[in-house]
C-alpha cells in the first residue's frame, strides 16, 4: 500500500508542476500572441483591401447577422474598409471553412459592390504538401478575384480546385460562399448610397 501512495502522490506533484509551469509561460506570452494575431489580421486586411486606410469593427448586431448569414462557416469578425476621408471602400471579413485538417480561417475583402478584391489564408492546420497547396499555389487564391458581382454558390463552384486538396480546396471555398452570402444578406443594405 506505501508504494502505490508514493507512486500516485509522485504523478500528482508532477502534474502540480507541470500545471503551474504552463500557467506562468501562458500568463507571460499571452500578450504577445494576442498582439501577433491581431498583426497578422491586420496585415491580412491590408493585402486584401489595399486602396483602405482604416478598417472599423462592423459592430456585435453587423457581426450577429453575419453569423447567421454565414450558416456552418464561422464568421469572427466584418470590418468596414475606409478610405483616408472616412469613405466606405469595401469590407473585410474573416470566415473559417472546414477542411481536412481543421478551420481554415481567410480573411475576405470584397468592395462596397460585393466583388472580390482578395483573399488570404491567415490559419490553418492542413496536410503539408497536399491540403497546403491552397496557399501555395497563387493562381487558387487568385481565382477568385474573377467572381462577379452579387456572386453565389454555384459561381464558387465553377472554379477550379487544386488536385489533391479536395477537402482544403472545399473548405476554402465554402468561406468564399459564406463571404457572399453575408454581402447579400447584411453588407449590400450597409453599402448603398456611399
Amino acid at each position: 500500500m506505501g508504494k502505490s501512495l508514493r507512486l500516485v502522490v509522485a504523478v500528482v506533484v508532477t502534474c502540480v508542476v507541470a500545471a503551474s509551469g504552463l500557467a506562468i509561460t501562458y500568463g507571460a506570452t499571452k500578450d504577445r500572441i494576442a498582439e501577433q494575431v491581431r498583426l497578422a489580421e491586420e496585415n491580412s486586411l491590408k493585402e486584401v483591401l489595399p486602396d483602405a486606410t482604416e478598417f472599423v469593427d462592423a459592430g456585435p448586431d453587423v457581426l450577429a447577422a453575419a453569423k447567421t448569414a454565414a450558416g456552418d462557416v464561422d464568421c469572427s469578425a466584418v470590418y468596414r474598409a475606409e478610405s483616408a476621408d472616412g469613405v466606405l471602400v469595401g469590407w473585410g471579413l474573416l470566415v473559417a471553412g472546414r477542411g481536412y485538417g481543421g478551420p481554415i480561417q481567410l480573411v475576405l475583402g470584397l468592395d462596397s459592390s460585393g466583388k472580390v478584391t482578395g483573399v488570404t489564408i491567415l490559419t490553418m492546420a492542413e496536410t503539408p504538401g497536399l491540403g497546403t497547396k491552397v496557399k501555395s499555389e497563387e493562381w487558387f487564391l487568385e481565382q477568385f478575384k474573377e467572381l462577379p458581382e452579387g456572386f453565389g454558390v454555384e459561381d464558387v463552384r465553377k472554379l477550379d480546385m487544386v488536385s489533391g486538396s479536395t477537402k482544403s480546396s472545399r473548405g476554402v471555398r465554402s468561406g468564399i460562399e459564406a463571404g457572399g452570402r453575408i454581402y447579400a444578406d447584411v453588407l449590400s443594405g450597409l453599402s448603398g448610397g456611399e
